[in-house]
């Protein structure tokens, strides 16, 4: 319904007073949007600009950034998606905002930020500086890094996908932190890039194979850890996958770990409150995604309020129209 969006936009609009320009891409029928793609929105905006991209039963395509842009969709795992159950009742539209197709960070897009999208399939090549990739669905995508200072934090990594490079060339301050790596994603960086790699867990397979990086406060279930001549402490492994120094845990169980690892998504890797992972970090901090200064975000939702609750009848007999609104602020 038209009005959804449009109270949806105004409650955004009061939340980000800003002199830089905000953009609604949004490709349903007979929504009045600035755009019905996101790469039309971004031929139109200005370095500093904020584009919305809201939720739709289907794809925005790919995008090309050359610019230094703020890109916000609305969460993932709200609906049943890609043959996974999702997280209810964080989005009153529980539609995703997809990417797919071959995109990329170029010249020009030093300092953007993405998050709460959904990118589906192909590859991103990040090919400037300062980028943060930021609570979002990496579904069946590789992300290469390219360049230096590259912040990928509180996604959701999962089937086949996985942090890559392609270029050659020195590429260091690397952030991963925070993500869950499932279903065989993985992270595979060459000798020329340096980082840290923090708060993940890795699931399902999910793998690591590095040089020059420090690995803390991580969980590992199966799968597979290559160190080379990377430095790893206080993580946890449910093998070997850790050495038993430098407070390394290894051959822990999820029965240990986890309060309930049967859960759907995100909450399997609540920590139980007894278990090995509390405190068992780096400096004293909790293991694993919800440990840490900056941890994982359940579904994704972008930092901006929203409507998690509405109810409108599709018509009226009376001049008035009863509606019933929640919304929420978040972090």
């Amino acid at each position: 319904m038209k009005y959804t969006f449009t109270i949806i936009i105004a409650l955004l609009l009061c939340a980000n007073s800003t002199f830089a320009a905000i953009w609604r891409v949004n490709n349903r029928t007979s929504i009045n949007a600035n755009f019905t793609t996101i790469s039309a929105a971004i031929t139109a905006a200005s370095n500093g600009d904020t584009i919305y991209v809201e939720p739709s039963t289907t794809s925005y395509g790919a995008f090309s950034l050359n610019k230094k842009l703020t890109i916000i969709g609305n969460g993932y795992f709200s609906y049943a998606g890609f043959s996974i159950s999702g997280n209810q009742g964080l989005q009153a539209d529980s539609n995703q905002s997809v990417i797919s197709g071959y995109s990329s960070f170029d010249a020009g897009s030093a300092g953007s930020t993405v998050m709460g999208l959904v990118f589906y399939g192909y590859y991103t090549m990040i090919n400037d500086t300062a980028i943060s990739i930021k609570r979002n669905l990496i579904y069946n995508t590789t992300f290469y890094i390219n360049k230096s200072q590259i912040d990928i934090r509180q996604n959701y990594i999962y089937y086949y996908s996985g942090i890559s490079n392609y270029t050659s060339g020195t590429i260091n301050n690397i952030n991963i932190q925070n993500n869950i790596f499932s279903y065989t994603a993985s992270i595979s960086l060459p000798n020329y890039c340096s980082g840290v790699i923090q708060n993940n867990i890795f699931d399902g397979g999910a793998s690591m194979n590095l040089y020059n990086f420090q690995v803390n406060n991580n969980i590992m279930i199966g799968g597979s850890f290559t160190q080379n001549n990377s430095v790893a402490f206080n993580n946890i492994g449910s093998s070997t996958q850790f050495s038993n120094t430098n407070n390394n845990l290894q051959n822990i169980t999820t029965a240990a770990l986890f309060t309930n690892y049967t859960a759907n998504f995100e909450a399997k890797y609540t920590l139980k409150p007894t278990g090995p992972g509390i405190g068992a970090g780096f400096n004293g901090l909790d293991v694993g995604i919800f440990g840490g200064p900056d941890p994982y975000k359940p579904s994704g939702i972008p930092p901006v309020p929203t409507i998690y609750y509405l109810s409108a009848p599709a018509t009226t007999t009376t001049t008035t129209l009863p509606v019933t609104i929640s919304t929420r602020s978040n972090n």
